[in-house]
């Protein structure tokens, strides 16, 4: 015993340490891997969540689960029981067989952040409602308020600022509410350069509502003389005729008693054969901005929306004819139904989606020598990004040759998921000619720069990198005092790409420097531009 007392402490500690393994062994103990798994801390924080909100109101739920990958959190069997200052006998009760609140998080930033909440099989005792309210629905024979579904979705687009809204709620035995906007926050100074309140530019807005069994109850609260659908429609003119003009103070505009005549029409309608109310905007492809003076006022927004008032929405009325759609494959269509078509196919607006059927029904267009082939180059690429983004540059190089909208953006992603030698060689074979062809005659080396740029770039020139160093480098060495910070521009291109492409960019930068170098010498290139 005292051999041991004797031996230092770290000879104690070094001797433990060189036991064999098998003396540490035991259960296995999870992993700092598994104990910061996303999915369960976003659980344990979805737990933290919950707690908060139970200060506020009761609340259970029998299963909850988390996908941080798509984005997802998933209560079944929720059971809430708010806090209503009304509810005094605690009566107010709230059930969802599921509820899931969803973002895209699988695809962060990429285009825009969206955030979703799906209500299934909710249920809501009457006594949730204020007490006016309740007492008018239990008279119909309501005694609770079910939901078959609830989605509400916000998207807000990176690109435009712009802010989507979309609502859907299905209410058992009433009615389908389907509301849908979209705008853009436009700030707006104050009179001393202070924020002011915000002007909006309104891009879409319609609210339809569809009659389930809703009418035939809530009917039987209004006395029998008051049921007639004119005695509704007269009621309801007089009504808004007196609200809009603010107890007749001001005088109606043409826009306001058209909307008034045109709701109360559908309102009619919708008494006398139960169906479906639609209020629409009707509004340009650009939107319209409405300012706070606007805005302030329900009479403001009639006359700006210039709303509508029908039977369903106008995407309705834009269904395309069966006929057409019949002849997609193998048909006998012109240029402009082909066009037409796929840009329906690629937006699914008055057909079902379908962007695969878009190449094919363009090919004939893609063929022709039809000035709006470049156009038909646009969908085409836009169509194929996703699946086959090296076939889609190639249609894309096209496109911006024509100067297409939006092909020069398209270019850019393509890009981004394409190699350099593959964004080159696409390139080439979208190049006719050579290079010394478009040097013409004239003396102004700023001539060869706009060519460069415009290579660069792909506006007023197909895309063509090494076409673009082979011009700025004729610019600089002619005297372009511009030319060489685009040089270097180019250059940059191909920077901290990783080895691959510096190997590539060596090999190409030094066979355009020669051929830059051989033209110069061929065409005398030093005599054009020399200063007198």
């Amino acid at each position: 015993m005292r051999l041991f007392t004797m031996l230092p402490r770290a000879a104690l500690v070094a001797a433990a340490l060189s036991l064999p393994a098998a003396a540490q062994e035991g259960d296995p103990r999870p992993g700092y891997g598994e104990i910061f798994a996303p999915d369960r801390l976003a659980t344990a924080l979805a737990n933290v969540g919950i707690a908060a909100i139970r200060t506020q109101m009761e609340l259970e739920y029998e299963y909850l689960s988390t996908d941080v990958l798509r984005g997802t959190l998933s209560l079944s069997g929720v059971t809430a029981r708010p806090r209503l200052p009304y509810d005094r006998a605690g009566q107010c009760e709230i059930t969802v067989e599921r509820a899931v609140l969803s973002s895209d998080l699988s695809e962060p930033f990429a285009v825009s952040s969206e955030v979703a909440l799906t209500l299934i099989g909710a249920n809501a005792a009457i006594a949730c409602l204020p007490p006016e309210a309740s007492l008018g629905l239990r008279t119909a024979g309501f005694n609770a308020i079910t939901l078959d579904r609830l989605t509400l979705t916000a998207d807000y687009v990176y690109g435009t600022g712009a802010t989507l809204f979309d609502l859907s709620a299905a209410l058992n035995g009433v009615a389908i509410l389907d509301v849908s906007a979209a705008g853009t926050f436009l700030p707006r100074p104050g009179e001393f350069g202070q924020s002011g309140d915000p002007a909006f530019r309104v891009t879409r807005a319609v609210a339809s509502l569809r009659d389930t069994g809703g009418w035939a109850a809530l009917s039987q609260l209004l006395p029998e003389n008051l049921r007639a659908p004119e005695t509704i429609r007269a009621l309801g003119n007089e009504q808004l005729t007196q609200a809009l003009s603010e107890g007749g103070t001001r005088n109606l505009s043409a826009i306001e008693r058209n909307f008034i005549d045109a709701l109360m029409t559908q309102v009619e309608a919708y008494v006398r054969d139960p169906g479906e109310i639609t209020i629409e905007a009707d509004l340009p492809p650009g939107g319209i901005v409405l300012e706070p003076d606007t805005y302030a006022k329900p009479h403001g927004l009639i006359s700006a929306l210039a709303l509508d008032a029908r039977m369903t929405p106008l995407s309705r009325s834009r269904l395309i004819d069966t006929g057409l759609l019949s002849q997609i494959d193998g048909g006998d269509l012109t240029i402009a139904e082909r066009l037409d078509l796929a840009r329906a196919l690629m937006s699914g607006d008055g057909v079902p989606l379908a962007t695969a059927l878009v190449p094919e029904l363009l090919a004939p267009v893609l063929g022709s020598d039809d000035d709006r082939a470049a156009e038909a180059a646009g969908l085409v690429a836009n169509a194929l990004a996703r699946t086959d983004p090296e076939t889609a540059y190639g249609h894309a190089l096209r496109a911006t040759a024509a100067e297409v909208p939006g092909a020069i953006s398209m270019l850019d992603a393509l890009e981004a998921r394409l190699t350099t030698p593959t964004v080159i060689a696409a390139q080439n074979v979208n190049l006719t000619g050579s290079p010394a062809d478009a040097l013409g005659t004239g003396t102004d080396p700023r001539d060869l720069r706009a060519l460069a740029l415009a290579h660069f770039t792909g506006l007023g020139a197909p895309r063509a990198y090494a076409r673009a160093y082979y011009y700025a480098l004729l610019a600089e060495a002619a005297g372009d005092i511009g030319a060489t910070a685009l040089h270097e521009e180019i250059e940059a291109r191909f920077g901290a790409r990783g080895p691959a492409v510096a190997a590539f960019w060596s090999d190409l930068s030094a066979e355009t420097q020669r051929a830059a170098l051989a033209d110069w010498i061929a065409l005398d290139l030093a005599s054009r531009y020399r200063a007198p």
